[in-house]
């Protein structure tokens, strides 16, 4: 019997060798966080990775590992449209869309320097672009552009509010409200140098945090979205980037040196975590834990190392992704 067990298994691993199209090591699972590594500018090597919390798993070099090619120069963003990832590869000017699998089925190219990718209604997105002066406008039932928004510079960060899709214009110092129904731009609103980030909470409200300059501090807005008027702002420290929200949309996170915390209630930053000897570059929250993930960029040429605390600050995990990771994506 046992010879019999070995000729077996002699022979399916001699048919497994012999597989022209062997499968990729590569375990997906539900729980997985997705990590977009932009890489170096101009080096092509934008990668995946993937983080699984409750094993502490981490896989890199994922698209690649799978399909056999790279994914470009710059992984900016990743999305989910319709049970389909969306990859923006920024200064290669396409996204890459790939199945549950990460297997690539299509692409949408021709882009300038493509940023974020938002869907606004079920059959349509739209995408934010560094230097294309415009938003574009995709068909999701063919994934192609189909015409484009005229906007004055570079289209950062959207969020939709009813029929409105308001994003930031980092050189004009506004965000722009574009009427989904019509594509057209209807409204603006001026807001402080350099706007980074927009957010919306469960009350109708906008928040947008505006980078500053030598002259002009940075602050961040909270904005009544349907009167469409500045309600509050409070001035930061340093240079923030990466504005977001908990699960609860309760509590803001942001980037200013090190992680600060900001409860919308009494508006009082809080400092989460020094950032001592660290570069932070991209952070966001888990929806189903609250956690937080960060990117420490080390010196921009090395391995991100990602850290994952908890609310109050305290480090849970720490481990390394690929160059310059820039974005999270949470299942």
């Amino acid at each position: 019997m046992r010879k019999i067990v070995a000729i077996a298994f002699a022979f399916v691993a001699l048919m497994g060798c012999n597989d022209d199209n062997p499968k990729p090591a590569i375990s997906l699972l539900q729980s997985d966080i997705l990590i977009a590594n932009q890489g170096n500018f101009g080096w092509g090597e934008g990668t995946l990775s993937t983080y699984n919390p409750n094993t502490k798993t981490v896989q890199n070099d994922v698209f690649k590992t799978i399909n056999n090619q790279s994914l470009g120069n710059v992984f900016q963003s990743i999305t989910k449209i319709n049970g389909l990832y969306y990859f923006v590869i920024n200064n290669s000017g396409k996204i890459i869309i790939t199945d549950s699998t990460f297997s690539r089925i299509g692409e949408i190219d021709e882009l300038i320097s493509p940023r974020y990718i938002y869907p606004v209604t079920e059959t349509k997105a739209y995408i934010t672009d560094l230097y294309a002066d415009a938003i574009s406008v995709v068909d999701l039932t063919i994934n192609e552009v189909i015409k484009s928004i005229p906007v004055n510079g570079w289209s950062e960060k959207g969020v939709k509010k009813g029929s409105i899709f308001w994003f930031v214009a980092s050189e004009s110092n506004k965000i722009y409200g574009v009427d989904i129904r019509t594509d057209d731009i209807v409204d603006s609103l001026d807001v402080g140098n350099s706007p980074e980030s927009i957010i919306s909470d469960n009350s109708n409200r906008i928040w947008v945090l505006c980078r500053g300059n030598e002259d002009l501090k940075p602050v961040l807005m909270r904005i009544d979205a349907t009167n469409e008027f500045v309600e509050y702002q409070i001035e930061l420290d340093k240079t923030p980037t990466c504005l977001v929200f908990d699960s609860s949309n309760d509590v803001i996170y942001y980037i200013s040196g090190g992680i600060w915390s900001l409860n919308t209630n009494d508006m009082i930053p809080n400092l989460v975590h020094e950032g001592h000897n660290k570069t932070f570059y991209c952070l966001d929250v888990d929806p189903k834990n609250g956690d937080l993930y960060s990117s420490d960029a080390v010196d921009f040429v090395s391995s991100s190392s990602i850290l994952r605390f908890d609310k109050q600050g305290n480090l849970i995990d720490q481990f390394y992704a690929g160059i310059i990771t820039g974005d999270f994506f949470f299942q």
